[in-house]
């Protein structure tokens, strides 16, 4: 009986001390994002401007597109070429 007892202690304490780890892990996270939007918010201008520079436009997309497009079509001729070879 006191072995059963000092299992399920052990039980309990594994559980609540993984819990209490968790806690703290989380409370650390949210601390962590809680600075970080502090800062960002102090540097939001710069923010907003680095992200109008980031984006590409679709003409940009279109022509990045047609280039792998046209290397797959060369791509495909060769595959073709070979093929027909063998």
């Amino acid at each position: 009986m006191q072995d059963m007892t000092m299992l399920w202690n052990a039980i309990l304490t594994l559980a609540v001390g993984a819990f209490l780890w968790w806690i703290r892990g989380t409370s650390n996270s949210i601390n962590s994002l809680r600075r970080d939007l502090r800062q960002h918010a102090l540097e939001d201008s710069k923010t907003r401007e680095y992200l109008a520079i980031n984006y590409a436009t679709k003409a940009e997309v279109n022509s990045e597109v047609g280039k792998i497009l046209k290397r797959f079509d060369t791509l495909e001729a060769k595959l073709d070429r070979w093929m027909e070879k063998h």
